[in-house]
């Protein structure tokens, strides 16, 4: 009995003496420091790896939006300059290239680049003339792609003011491939210049100062010297539509004026005019008619319009479409059309007195004869409301 409680006592001693041994704690708990240190140590190496990595991404990618901007401004400028200029003009379109767009780097000689295209809306305004200019902008080293961001716009045309373009000739057409041609009793004072070709179809014709054209003229004796193309300012109709608008002599729809009538300030009208009647029609005041569509006569009106000292926009007869004018005219400022502008006149001598803009026209002053003198102050003078024509965004957004 006595044996059986040693041996009990002695197996709790070792039991008690293994419990309390403290070798090896110190390595356990460097171990487990370690181990918490690497594992610390491992996910600041990994977040900081991944904000690097983060970083460049943000990087690249802010650097291709600005690249996509950079494409965007380009293609604007070859829509905006002219050919002679460096340009490739309003009618410039990437579907002319096989693969649809053009690429070219940025900033020059880098492996960066943007990717540029140009079309015509599907679905624009019908009054407006509306594109779609997109534009990818690359991050790149020439064989792997880091960032990459596209950016679309839509424009419209519109007419950016532009100093030193004036009216400057008493008659002239833009057209290169119409006429500009004069029939029977014509007298010009100052100078004359077709984009196209000069016609003197009939009866007599005096210019009293240069007639020149792109094409070819049989006013005068020119050989083969041909003349640069000439550019004229453009109307902003946007902006004398507000005027009307403003002023309450906007009107929705076309719309005859049946003389005897007198009219004051900017008329607007959206669509086609009419002046009817057999009596005298006077836009008085510096008063003007602006048209979208085509100004006619009917009957045998006269037309006077006088430019008044409180007013010196010299704009008169205005339109996208063409201008008719089968009457008597006294009209002091500028005629002027994008579309064919027809002068004839009855009865008894017409005049304008300031300058005469059409794409293609016909000025037939029949037996009494139509006078046209050239206003010197027009040279001079840079017309609110007109300029170049230009492409403007009106929309952007980023797109995948």
């Amino acid at each position: 009995m006595v044996i059986i409680l040693i041996k009990k006592n002695i197996k709790n001693d070792k039991t008690k003496n293994l419990l309390s041994n403290q070798k090896g704690m110190a390595l356990l708990t460097t171990l487990i420091f370690v181990f918490i240190l690497v594992t610390f140590g491992v996910a600041l190496l990994t977040m900081t790896s991944n904000d690097i990595k983060l970083s460049a991404l943000q990087r690249d990618s802010t650097e291709a939006f600005y690249i996509a901007e950079a494409g965007i401004d380009k293609a604007l400028w070859y829509l905006n300059t002219l050919e002679d200029n460096g340009g490739k003009g309003l009618d410039w379109r990437t579907n002319i290239y096989a693969e649809g767009y053009i690429r070219e780097s940025y900033p020059a000689g880098s492996t960066n680049y943007y990717q540029i295209t140009v079309m015509d809306d599907d679905d624009p305004d019908p009054d407006i003339e509306q594109i779609i200019i997109t534009s990818r902008g690359v991050v790149s080293d020439g064989n792997k792609v880091y960032g990459s961001r596209k950016i679309e716009v839509k424009a419209k045309k519109a007419i950016s003011p532009s100093p030193g373009l004036v009216y400057n000739y008493a008659v002239a057409t833009v057209s290169t491939e119409e006429k500009l041609t004069f029939k029977k009793n014509i007298q010009i004072d100052g100078d004359v210049h077709s984009n196209g070709d000069i016609s003197l179809a009939s009866g007599v014709t005096n210019i009293t100062g240069e007639a020149t054209a792109s094409g070819e003229t049989n006013a005068y004796d020119t050989g083969s010297v041909k003349y640069a193309t000439q550019m004229y300012p453009k109307i902003d109709f946007e902006y004398y539509k507000g005027l009307a608008i403003a002023n309450g002599t906007y009107y929705g729809d076309s719309k005859d004026f049946s003389t005897p009538e007198k009219i004051a300030g900017i008329h607007f009208i959206e669509g086609n005019v009419k002046i009817k009647g057999n009596d005298v029609l006077n836009i008085i005041e510096g008063g003007a008619i602006f048209a979208t569509g085509t100004i006619t006569v009917t009957a045998t009106p006269t037309i006077n319009r006088t430019q008044t000292p409180g007013y010196d926009n010299p704009l008169a007869i205005i339109a996208k479409g063409n201008i008719t004018l089968n009457a008597v005219f006294n009209i002091e400022g500028v005629i002027q059309t994008e579309g064919k502008l027809t002068l004839s006149t009855k009865s008894s001598i017409s005049s304008i007195n300031g300058a005469v803009i059409a794409y293609n026209g016909i000025l037939d002053g029949g037996l009494p004869g139509i006078d046209i003198s050239y206003d010197p102050n027009l040279s001079v003078e840079n017309i609110i409301g007109t300029g170049i024509e230009i492409y403007k965004i009106i929309s952007w957004q980023e797109i995948d």
